[in-house]
C-alpha cells in the first residue's frame, strides 16, 4: 500500500511535484490559480460520475456480490461533440462492460440507456437539481418498467421518492 508503485501515491507525488515547480518557478501568486484548477478539475470527475451512473443499480446476487457490469449499468450519449472533445466518453457502458477495451474501440449499445442530450450540456443541468430530476427521474423510471425499487435512490429520500413513482408505468422517452 505504502510503495513508490502505488497509483495514487504516483499521481499524488506528481501533482505536488507539478504544484511545487510551478509555485518556484511564478511565485506563490500563482497558488490560488492552481488550488481553482485542482477543485474545478475534482467537481468536474464528480458530476461526471455522477451524470453517467444516476439512479443506475447493479443486482445484489444471492451470494452477496453484485452482478457484473453491463451496458445497462450508465447512461450512454451518442453524440458527435461529445466524441470529439471527450474521447469517447459517452461510450460509458462498453468501458464498465469491457474495461480494458481502449477508448477509440468503445461501442455504442442501443439497448443502455441513453442520456436525453451531450455530455456537456448533461453537466450543466446536473448542477440545478430541480431540473435534473425532472429531465432525468421519468428516464430512470422507464429504465425500470415503473419499479423504482429497482433504481438506485439516496435513503434519505429513498421512501418518498418510492410513494411519487409508485404507480408510475415506463413513460415514452
Amino acid at each position: 500500500m505504502w510503495s513508490w508503485r502505488n497509483d495514487i501515491l504516483q499521481t499524488t507525488a506528481l501533482t505536488a511535484l507539478l504544484f511545487g515547480g510551478l509555485i518556484a518557478a511564478l511565485g506563490w501568486t500563482v497558488a490560488p490559480f492552481l488550488l481553482i484548477a485542482a477543485f474545478y478539475g475534482a467537481s468536474l470527475l464528480e458530476v461526471v460520475n455522477y451524470v453517467e451512473h444516476y439512479g443506475l443499480c447493479r443486482e445484489r446476487l444471492a451470494n452477496g456480490r453484485y452482478e457484473c457490469c453491463q451496458p445497462k449499468h450508465s447512461w450512454n450519449s451518442n453524440h458527435v461533440v461529445t466524441k470529439l472533445l471527450l474521447y469517447q466518453l459517452q461510450r460509458h457502458s462498453d468501458h464498465h462492460a469491457n474495461p480494458i477495451r481502449s477508448y477509440q474501440a468503445l461501442r455504442h449499445f442501443d439497448e443502455a440507456p441513453q442520456l436525453p442530450s451531450g455530455y456537456a450540456s448533461m453537466i450543466l443541468l446536473a448542477y440545478f437539481p430541480s431540473s435534473w430530476f425532472r429531465l432525468m427521474n421519468p428516464r430512470v423510471v422507464a429504465h425500470y418498467a415503473g419499479d423504482m425499487r429497482q433504481a438506485n435512490i439516496k435513503p434519505s429520500v429513498r421512501t418518498r421518492v418510492l410513494a411519487k413513482y409508485a404507480h408510475s408505468g415506463p413513460s415514452p422517452v
